[in-house]
């Protein structure tokens, strides 16, 4: 995570999902429109489900796709620790 007080970048944000969990399959960073900026391009437009985590902010969406070992609480809040990360303070 950023120290600095600036944002990290989208690939910044899917770098450090990764390095927290073993368990993702893909990853991706949206804009606001749902243009990928980050990642995994199938993830586009794809809808919470099973094994698939979506979090939203008014800039960015992240988007994770997990296996079925994932710890999913840890993991949906470290995913919008990293959507935090992504906007300006």
């Amino acid at each position: 995570m950023s120290t600095n007080g600036s944002p990290l970048t989208p690939e910044a944000a899917l770098w450090w999902l990764r390095s927290l969990s073993v368990d993702i399959r893909a990853a991706a960073v949206l804009d606001a429109s749902g243009a990928v900026l980050a990642g995994d391009a199938t993830l586009a437009g794809a809808a919470p489900g099973r094994r698939l985590l979506v979090a939203r902010s008014q800039r960015h969406s992240i988007v994770i796709r997990h296996g079925r070992r994932a710890l999913t609480g840890l993991l949906r809040n470290d995913v919008q620790a990293a959507l935090a990360a992504l906007e300006p303070a």
